[in-house]
């Protein structure tokens, strides 16, 4: 069932998407599709069950399309949800359910995504991008396994769970862009992003899978090498790219920064790379963060910036105000 309500009131006095300046309405469990789960390899699927997302949308007299953020939540896989993520002996971080709300209030239209959890043991499905034999690192997954009492995860539990959980990232590319009307968004300006496996799912669906959007936001994610050599390749309206890290991060994630950066330089992916100093793996949106020419500001404005440019928000902006 879909539930409505408001969550936040403000005035609006200044610039949009630069600027929190709107109300914002919530709804709850929206289904955007469906997955497979009790997954066996030979037999298929035991059922399937809806995935869901929580719409966050700017109070606004004004009928305009707009564009559109869609956030997958972090947790290796295992833990976490679209609403609160709050993990007992983590360093705080920011939920995307917050980051939708905070950007509801400059303008946007946000989605906060649940997807398929290793443990449900989801249908990997018949798109796949992974390569035949692709190694994956599962030590951060087999850590979290061992706090939640489970046994360590095999590779046939990666793959599947990565390959159905980035399908459910690219299913609610292609609701929202289905549901525009509905939901008042422009699909040549929809962003998909995330935390750590959400950031994953982002990258593997923007550029392995090809989703249709505009820019991918990474918090603390990667896409393998081996992914990046096989699908992302020089083409024309390649999405943008944000990237940010902490620079005590986990292991995964700085061995994996370099190449990405170098591999959307060389295939012509136009991006950002924000290192969150004193920062490990969790951070939060308020995390200072330096820019080129010696500034500092936080996590969140980067964002807006990086989305303001990127996205051509001016002509919007100015049509707005």
């Amino acid at each position: 069932m879909e539930t409505a309500m408001n969550v936040e009131s403000v005035q609006q006095t200044a610039a949009p998407y630069l600027s929190k300046i709107y109300d914002v309405s919530l709804t709850e469990d929206v289904t955007y599709g469906i997955g497979g789960v009790g997954y066996v390899a030979g037999c298929g699927s035991a059922r399937y069950r809806d995935l869901k997302l929580d719409v966050y949308q700017p109070v606004d007299d004004r009928n305009e399309a707009r564009p559109a953020l869609i956030l997958a939540f972090g947790g290796a896989f295992h833990r976490g949800s679209k609403g609160v993520e709050v993990f007992e002996g983590e360093n705080p971080s920011t939920a995307m359910a917050e980051y939708c709300r905070e950007f509801a209030r400059r303008g946007y239209v946000c989605f906060s995504i649940d997807y398929r959890l290793m443990q449900e043991a989801p249908d990997p499905g018949v798109t796949p991008f992974l390569l035949p034999g692709q190694p994956q690192n599962r030590d951060r997954i087999d850590f979290v396994r061992s706090i939640l009492g489970m046994p360590p995860s095999t590779f046939e539990m990666m793959n599947d769970t990565l390959e159905a959980a980035t399908d459910d990232m690219t299913k609610a590319v292609n609701f929202v862009r289905s549901q525009s009307g509905r939901f008042g968004v422009d699909v040549s300006r929809i962003v998909i992003g995330g935390f750590s496996a959400g950031a994953a799912l982002a990258l593997n669906s923007g550029f392995a899978e090809h989703a249709p959007v505009a820019a991918v936001i990474a918090l603390s994610g990667r896409i393998a090498g081996m992914t990046m050599q096989a699908h992302l390749k020089p083409r024309a309206n390649l999405p943008a790219a944000l990237v940010s890290y902490g620079d005590n991060d986990l292991p995964v994630i700085l061995g994996g920064i370099e190449e990405m950066h170098a591999h959307f330089d060389k295939v012509g992916v136009a991006n950002r790379f924000i290192r969150v100093p004193n920062a490990n793996h969790f951070y939060l949106r308020s995390a200072v963060a330096a820019v080129a020419d010696g500034r500092t500001t936080t996590l969140e404005d980067l964002i807006a910036d990086f989305l303001y440019d990127e996205l051509a928000l001016a002509s919007l902006a100015e049509a707005a105000a």
